[in-house]
């Protein structure tokens, strides 16, 4: 017992050095209790750390995606569609030529004395443009003109003759007859003399000259082509394909590598009925006006409007693309179209087709943006980058 009490004094004692209270008598002393818990709302003290080093790491990850991004993005030209007019259109090729032309030829044979033109020159109407070998016609015009001088002169003596009732009223008949037919001869000569000296018949530009000096020609050969500057029109040749859309009237658009910042207004004023079998062509006739720039034996490109909207959805003619034909049948059109910062093939269907812009029917709003130009190794799905086309500004 003793042992005991002293074991619980110096027990006490130690409590009171530790500051610790003293255990109730007779009852067993606690175990020791758990740490005080912390204020509520209290973060833990490694907790700030791991959060700021997770969004450390996610921004260090965005910040990645958005250069891999940019810096892999293929830069690209990139346009709104717009509205404007739209004109549908056949093509073809035609070539500039006079409406008013002339062979100047021969209408008797001979040999060519001299030609007073060149091809390319330009003439006046009544110029002469060549002149046969004409001794033999000269000579008898020359004959022809004595004839003359013989029945006038024997006309005025039976005349006299009657007056003194030597002749007779039929003799006098039969002189005024002679002297009419020497009178008729002497004319004839003379145009068969002129025939021997050929003249342009009107103002013109020498096409074709043939012949040289010194040849010698038949009847009713062609020295010369000559053509009338003062009107010309275009002749295109259609495909029979599309010769049913052409109208009587229909606007035309001319276009010349001479003038290549400019197109030349006609109308159409002629359709042939009759179509060329090896070429399935039908010619179509464009008159233009009289101060056209246009000359002859120009090839021009010829745009006949067969259809005209005036609100027509537009894209440049580079932003549009086609599949290979496929059976016969044209190949699928299509753009990219710019989407959350990637090309995306969007099929379209187009309309009316010209040099630098395409109608859209269907396919895209005026809102998208699309690629106006597109590099070759673009694909569907890319990044790109886009920065506005110069040309659309």
């Amino acid at each position: 017992m003793h042992d005991l009490a002293n074991q619980e004094m110096r027990s006490s004692s130690a409590r009171r050095d530790a500051g610790l209270p003293a255990p109730s008598r007779g009852l067993p002393p606690l175990a020791p209790g758990p740490r005080p818990l912390a204020p509520l709302g209290a973060p833990p003290r490694r907790r700030p750390l791991r959060l700021a080093l997770v969004l450390v790491l996610v921004a260090i990850a965005i910040a990645f995606v958005v250069w891999s991004r940019w810096f892999q993005a293929i830069p690209v030209e990139v346009i709104h569609p717009t509205r404007g007019p739209a004109l549908e259109a056949v093509y073809a090729t035609g070539v500039v030529e006079a409406i008013d032309t002339a062979r100047v030829g021969t209408m008797v044979a001979g040999r060519i004395l001299s030609l007073g033109a060149e091809e390319g020159d330009r003439v006046r109407g009544g110029q002469v443009l060549a002149r046969l070998d004409d001794r033999q016609p000269r000579q008898r015009v020359e004959d022809a003109r004595a004839r003359l001088v013989v029945a006038e002169q024997e006309l005025v003596r039976t005349r006299d003759l009657i007056d003194r009732g030597v002749r007779s009223a039929a003799q006098l008949e039969r002189a005024v007859q002679e002297r009419d037919q020497a009178v008729a001869g002497l004319q004839l000569m003379a145009r068969q003399l002129e025939e021997y000296s050929i003249t342009a018949p009107l103002d013109a530009l020498v096409m074709k000259r043939p012949v040289e000096p010194g040849e010698t020609v038949a009847a009713n050969a062609t020295l010369f082509e000559i053509a009338s500057t003062a009107r010309l029109r275009v002749a295109a040749d259609v495909d029979e394909r599309d010769i049913p859309q052409v109208r009587m009237g229909a606007k035309v658009a001319i276009r010349a590598d001479a003038f290549p910042d400019e197109a030349f207004p006609a109308q159409v004023t002629n359709i042939r009925r009759r179509g060329e079998t090896a070429t399935r062509t039908f010619r179509v006739e464009a008159n233009l006006p009289a101060d056209t720039k246009l000359m002859i034996g120009m090839t021009v490109d010829v745009n006949v409007v067969v259809a005209e909207r005036r609100d027509a959805l537009l894209v440049p003619a580079t932003a549009v693309h086609h599949d290979p034909p496929l059976g016969g049948r044209p190949g699928r059109a299509w753009v990219f179209r710019v989407v959350d910062g990637q090309a995306r093939r969007t099929e379209v269907q187009t309309g009316a087709a010209g040099a630098e812009a395409v109608e859209i029917r269907q396919g895209l709003a005026s809102s998208d943006v699309i690629v106006a130009t597109t590099p070759d190794r673009l694909k569907d799905g890319q990044a790109v980058r886009g920065r506005p086309d110069p040309k659309a500004s």
